[in-house]
């Protein structure tokens, strides 16, 4: 039956009509997200990847576009805050922010891998949206960013108009003190790092008075604790990184980097590295070893810092005549500050070596017809006198302010805390000008993630991490291991427990003092085959513990056999004169031990594996490794731990390698 032309525009109409409600339905608006109820109390007390099961499991079940969405952007954020940036960069690939979601088109920014120009654009871009939409206090903080991308990347003048910008934004009354706090710092960091003598000084200056106000704004209870205690350690962190490289005063840096306590693993790491950079310029030898081994032990926050502390650890490394290559020297980081290369190069061009000394050279001409560093030295502080005077204009007005809040707070004692708050963040806006030394994403952490726990001391013999440590430690390698093993990118954890074979007759023959030197040059030597990312500890007495990220059981296998080939290939040359044949047994377990169901595993039973492993090695010979390599069914996990390795293996219970069967 043929229709009419009159019915043909009615089920046309009627067909838009439906697609555009359709579309209204799905579509996912602020509205729509500010209606959805909370995630469940419980999810703030959850592990890192007890939070990714929660998401994941909620997913499957959300109701409805908006809810989808809100559970994908918080997946992003738990990625970004436990410092998986591939993982974060995924899911704003896979889920991209709306436009109107400023906060989540900021995380995704900052984790994408992009050209300067780009990023630069698309910071621009959100700094003007968030302008339009009244986020007057996040666009200030926006543009401060941007003018410290622009400064790393030698765009000096460029970077102080930024913070001049942002320095009239901060006027309004919306923007808070911490957001008015990073905009000064980053001005007075340039103020440091590319100013003249007189622009260094004054930095330093506000920087001591940012200590004395913080500790009176934390005593008065102004300020939360923990905030201050962050500040102050960050403060004291930046006035040791001043000294360091610019003023060169080693003696002082060092007093301030003794003052720094924090838990964050990635300013401990920053830390211990230019604390031994400052000890090795003084030729205190071993205060810079002990500095340098302990930074060995501790992970860098982001690839960019970690090249460039890696190429100062080999520079100390050299002037300890421990190692000759600088080969991180010559591959950091396209990203990485100028004011890092100028340093690094110029330490390169002044070396003893000839061959190492014209890479520097060669380095440091490239970077000098690159940026032109006297020309950005007289330009950036012309360009700081103009922003100084901007400062300097705000801190009048804010003087002037505080003078009509103190008459309003005789008025009425109803309004007293109110105005008594507002005047004391004012003031503080005053001193605070913080030195950062280009950790722009050390910053944004600072801010928004969730600390780990505090890293434990080291074995104080040894100089290893202590059994604490890994404790701490050891359930994120497992939770990383479990997620990858989610994906195509399969990843493996080995724990390697090992003792020296007959100790106690080393102590009984030669003495406790030369068990003590056996001990320390046992760990040396495993230090030497290890990665920097595996965590090495001594478990206790004469034992030690091993934990690595592996890619297959070839890998879990070579670095076994590496440490018994390290430690008893060459006699032991010990302080005392003496020479001692030293010799260990080393058991190994691997995560996951079963392709079924093991998911729940507690790293402890993982430990035991490896122990049920080191002493099958002890009853069959030593000087060996013993690795398991899978527990066919780990329903029978329980009894293959409550047996000997021997009758496991009887019952096909378990899988296992050994360099005993390989003629060692």
């Amino acid at each position: 039956m043929r229709l009419n032309t009159m019915q043909l525009l009615i089920s046309l109409v009627f067909v838009v009509s439906f697609l555009a409600d359709a579309q209204e339905e799905n579509e996912v608006t602020v509205e729509k997200l500010e209606q959805l109820p909370p995630l469940a109390e419980e999810f703030e007390s959850l592990s890192y990847l007890e939070r990714i099961n929660y998401l994941t499991e909620h997913l499957e079940q959300a109701e409805g576009p908006a809810d989808e969405y809100r559970l994908q952007r918080e997946l992003a954020y738990q990625h970004y805050f436990y410092y998986e940036t591939e993982l974060t960069a995924q899911a704003c690939q896979l889920h991209p922010p709306k436009d109107f979601d400023i906060f989540y088109r900021h995380l995704c920014v900052s984790v994408k891998d992009a050209e300067y120009e780009e990023k630069l654009a698309e910071l621009i871009a959100l700094h003007e949206d968030a302008l339009e939409l009244g986020g007057t206090e996040y666009a200030t903080e926006l543009l401060s960013e941007i003018g410290w991308i622009q400064s790393s990347n030698g765009h000096i003048g460029l970077a102080f108009n930024s913070f001049e910008r942002a320095l009239e934004l901060a006027k309004d009354p919306a923007v808070n003190w911490p957001v008015l706090n990073t905009v000064m710092q980053n001005t007075a960091t340039l103020y440091i790092m590319y100013g003249d003598k007189e622009y260094m000084g004054k930095g330093v200056e506000l920087h001591q008075q940012v200590l004395r106000r913080t500790k009176e704004l934390m005593e008065e209870g102004q300020i939360e604790e923990r905030m201050a205690q962050n500040t102050i350690s960050l403060t004291y962190f930046n006035l040791g990184v001043a000294n360091t490289l610019h003023l060169k005063d080693y003696d002082a840096a060092l007093e301030w980097f003794d003052k720094v306590q924090s838990d964050d693993a990635g300013l401990l790491k920053s830390t211990l590295v230019f604390s031994a950079l400052s000890a090795v310029l003084l030729d205190k030898k071993e205060l810079a070893a002990n500095f340098l081994d302990q930074s060995l032990q501790t992970t860098a926050p982001d690839d960019i810092t970690a090249r460039y502390l890696k190429c100062y650890q080999q520079l100390i490394q050299l002037r300890l005549k421990q190692a000759g290559s600088i080969s991180a020297c010559n591959n950091l980081h396209p990203d990485t500050q100028l004011e890092v290369k100028l340093d690094v190069y110029k330490r390169m061009s002044e070396l003893e070596q000839e061959e190492l000394q014209y890479q520097g050279l060669q380095k440091f001409y490239a970077l000098y017809l690159e940026t032109l560093e006297p020309q950005l030295k007289q330009s950036a502080s012309a360009v700081a006198s103009s922003a100084e005077l901007s400062r300097l204009k705000l801190e009048s007005q804010l003087q002037d302010e505080l003078l009509e809040k103190e008459q309003l707070l005789k008025e009425t004692e109803s309004k007293r805390r109110e105005t008594q708050t507002r005047l004391t963040y004012a003031l503080a806006s005053i001193f605070v000008l913080v030195i950062i030394f280009g950790l722009l994403q050390l910053r944004q952490k600072f801010r928004q993630a969730k600390r780990f726990e505090k890293l434990s001391k080291t074995d104080m013999l040894t100089g290893l991490n202590n059994r604490s440590y890994l404790e701490h430690n050891i359930r994120k390698y497992i939770d990383s291991a479990v997620l990858s093993n989610r994906s195509e990118d399969t990843k493996k954890v080995a724990i390697y427990l090992f003792d020296i074979d007959k100790f106690k007759m080393i102590n009984d023959t030669y003495g406790h003092e030369v068990g003590d030197q056996v001990l320390v040059e046992f760990s040396r030597r495993v230090k030497s085959v290890r990665r920097e990312s595996d965590i090495l500890a001594r478990w206790g007495g004469e034992e030690f513990l091993l934990v690595a990220k592996l890619d297959d059981l070839d890998n879990y296998h070579g670095l076994a056999e590496r440490i018994r080939i390290v430690v008893g290939e060459e006699e032991f040359d010990l302080p005392s004169g003496l020479k001692v044949k030293v010799s260990c047994s080393i058991g190994g377990a691997i995560y996951p031990y079963s392709p079924y169901g093991d998911a729940g595993v507690h790293w402890n039973k993982l430990i035991q594996l490896a122990d049920l492993a080191m002493y099958y090695g002890k009853q069959h010979g030593r000087n060996c490794w013993t690795c398991i390599d899978e527990v066919t069914n780990p329903e029978q996990l329980e009894t293959v731990l409550q047996q000997t390795l021997d009758d496991s293996l009887k019952q096909n219970s378990v899988k296992v390698s050994s360099s005993i069967n390989k003629g060692t």
